[in-house]
């Protein structure tokens, strides 16, 4: 669970909040004067971030390096589409691009979360219809639950 806490209250609480991320599994956003400063998240998490990123980092490499050596028509193709469906979308090129790298995290993030939740369910030997029940109840439930 993400929980919102200011520095303040995180140093004087410091020891719970490592039992909370701990052992619960939340997360903190720690925040001075109402903006967000840092977060505290478990070791398993901030593994999972850095392979992320590690991912990111080199796919980045990988579209660079075939870049390199792509054809410049192919590249000012590519440019002109994309303008062409930006203005389709009412948009500029650069929101498009941000939009396909937001959905290019969003699809990252999921991943990770896949992961996590088959480590998960591989510790606690559960089987995959346990997880579809789980998911079921926590679907059933009120969303001010």
């Amino acid at each position: 669970m993400l929980k919102k806490i200011s520095a303040m209250k995180a140093r004087q609480n410091l020891g719970q909040l490592l039992n909370e991320v701990s052992i619960r599994g939340d997360s903190f956003i720690i925040e001075r004067a109402g903006k967000p400063l840092a977060a505290l998240v478990d070791m398993e998490r901030f593994q999972l971030l850095q392979e992320d990123q590690s991912f990111a980092l080199q796919a980045l490499k990988k579209v660079w390096e075939n870049m390199a050596g792509a054809d410049p028509q192919e590249i000012q193709e590519a440019i002109v589409e994309a303008e062409k469906i930006a203005k389709g979308k009412n948009c500029t090129r650069s929101e498009l691009m941000r939009e396909a790298l937001r959905r290019y995290i969003a699809e990252m993030e999921l991943r990770r979360l896949q992961r996590y939740g088959l480590k998960k369910a591989k510790e606690l030997s559960l089987k995959e219809e346990d997880v579809q029940r789980f998911i079921d109840e926590y679907r059933a439930e009120p969303a001010d639950a």
